[in-house]
């Protein structure tokens, strides 16, 4: 895990980063943990738009970096579902209840704008529940899966 001083305006945050090749990028700021989407620059945005992040906030390079809070995302347990990201349409759902999944493992395909997004498990764990299936609506927040399992 990378850890990073930053100064936006006079505020000072410790950040530490988890494995920057999986999506969404796992970091705890200040003690509170926050999911970052990692994108290459020009890339179309595949999330809605989240908190801006200030000019004087150093990014990656060749990356833009978006922040959402994990403990602003609706829902009582984050760490149990993984959520729409966006409204639209499920194109396919890629795991059953009672598959094991890791990491970055793609869960279902989401259409938005004509664009097809990969939902990816945000961590391990074993998939209890799938509330979506293809052709199915969702909207922004809406439960796509919910783990079996409490991540500890």
């Amino acid at each position: 895990m990378a850890e990073y001083r930053v100064v936006v305006g006079d505020r000072e945050y410790q950040v530490e980063v988890e494995d920057v090749n999986t999506q969404p990028v796992r970091t705890v700021v200040n003690g509170h943990v926050i999911q970052v989407w990692v994108q290459e620059r020009g890339a179309a945005p595949v999330l809605p738009p989240a908190e801006p992040v200030p000019a004087a906030a150093p990014a990656p390079p060749a990356a833009i970096v978006s922040l959402k809070s994990a403990a602003a995302q609706p829902g009582p347990a984050p760490e149990r579902e993984v959520r729409a990201p966006m409204p639209g349409s499920i194109v396919s759902v890629a795991v059953q209840p009672g598959e094991r999944v890791e990491v970055g493992q793609d869960l279902c395909v989401l259409d938005a704008m004509k664009m097809n997004n990969r939902i990816r498990a945000p961590r391990a764990g074993t998939i209890a529940q799938v509330h979506v299936g293809p052709g199915q609506q969702v909207q922004y927040g809406d439960p796509l899966m919910t783990f079996a399992d409490v991540h500890r």
